[in-house]
């Protein structure tokens, strides 16, 4: 079975191992040389900081000419669930424009007028419906025509680059924020390497380079590093909160709270509404566990909303307890969405399953259907075989 974090695995120590971001790279003369004398934007949020500590807005603002920041969702600070309005940077002076507003999510001629090179450094998540790399590919589609360049400083993909998983979107759902390109739920590639796929493939014709990370390879996982996590969204403020995203993110299609708060520590690690009864809870939690997930725990849980849906509401349900090891995260996805459907479909909202985020609506119909996974395995995987060679001229590492 494939490995989402095996411990055994990953780099836990960088003591003997030299690994270095986009962003850590910003003072070698090659690279250095792409900012001078040029009229500089970035589109970054808070997690962009070197392994100095330095964040990318203040070294672009200390030694080149920075003039506009470009923020993502959840804003430039990372704190934002909503969309999120424009702003000034406290600390430069700099105007922010947000490009996660109502009916906004690219920069306008206007914005980039005088600019002659936008810096992208954000922290993704390996996972097709989290929103950057659509942030990043219609700011290549803004740029392209005005001849601005775009430079990404790549960072290794937190889930490997080795194992994908998850039904290849179909090519009429694609364009969405949630679901941009026609490529797996979890992908295996790198930002930069996204960007160069969607370039070309999408024929946008950015101006774009990429400055690498060096020291990554496809195989390591990123679930032990002795760099600072910083959340790259308000609700994954712990690394591991990653692998439990990507295995069961998607469930908030469903009316079920996911235990995002005020502190967000028990986000996607319990999932539970008021209409699931106590008793209910511990059905679910055994249900859950005889699908067998190795390294997976399914206890009954009860625990108050403090913020999201159901928010100040009493609920019930399960609390996952994950070792890190052995889950195939399209697989789990699928029986855990099936076994709520099997139990709760007069109460589940099942008409509000997204077939972005499971890859088309054929998957949603064999959920609500009660289908064996096994019906769709051969298929998702051949997909894959054949997504394995179409990535091959994009890939940096």
């Amino acid at each position: 079975m494939k490995t989402l974090f095996a411990m055994l695995i990953l780099v836990s120590s960088f003591s003997c191992f030299s690994l270095d971001y986009g962003i850590d790279r910003l003072d070698e003369v090659e690279v250095a040389q792409k900012f001078e004398g040029k009229n500089l934007a970035v589109l970054t949020h808070a997690a962009a900081k070197s392994k100095s500590g330095i964040h990318l807005i203040d070294f672009l603002h200390q030694k080149f000419t920075l003039k506009k920041i470009f923020a993502p969702e959840h804003g430039l600070r990372t704190l934002a669930d909503e969309w999120v309005g424009d702003g000034t940077d406290e600390a430069t002076g700099l105007p922010v424009i947000s490009l996660y507003k109502r009916g906004s999510r690219a920069p306008t001629p206007e914005d980039l007028k005088g600019i002659d090179a936008i810096v992208i450094d954000l922290q993704d998540v390996g996972v097709r419906y989290y929103t950057y790399f659509s942030t990043i590919a219609e700011v290549m589609k803004a740029t392209a025509p005005l001849g601005v360049e775009v430079i990404l400083l790549d960072r290794p993909n937190l889930l490997g680059g080795l194992i994908m998983e998850g039904k290849i979107l179909d090519a009429n759902l694609a364009g969405s924020f949630t679901a941009y390109h026609t490529v797996p739920t979890r992908h295996g590639m790198t930002l930069g390497e996204l960007a160069l796929m969607v370039n070309a493939e999408k024929k946008i014709g950015a101006k774009l380079s990429v400055i690498s990370a060096v020291g990554w390879a496809r195989e390591n996982l990123l679930f032990s590093s002795d760099r600072p996590w910083l959340a790259p969204s308000p609700a994954l403020v712990n690394i591991d909160q990653v692998g439990l995203y990507a295995m069961w993110g998607t469930l908030e299609n469903f009316n079920l709270a996911v235990g995002r708060g005020k502190t967000n520590e028990q986000a996607f690690r319990v999932l539970g509404a008021p209409w699931i009864t106590r008793a209910e809870s511990i059905t679910l939690a055994q249900a859950l566990n005889d699908l067998g997930f190795n390294g997976v725990e399914f206890k009954a849980y009860s625990w108050k909303v403090t913020r999201a849906l159901y928010e100040g509401q009493d609920v019930n349900g399960v609390s996952l307890e994950w070792q890190g090891l052995e889950v195939r995260t399209d697989e789990f996805t699928y029986k855990v969405a099936s076994t709520l459907v099997k139990l709760f479909k007069d109460r589940l909202t099942t008409n509000q399953m997204s077939p972005q985020s499971y890859g088309s609506q054929t998957m949603i119909e064999a959920i609500k259907a009660l289908k064996p996974w096994e019906t769709y395995q051969n298929v998702i995987d051949g997909e894959l075989e054949e997504f394995k060679l179409r990535r091959i001229p994009y890939l940096l590492y």
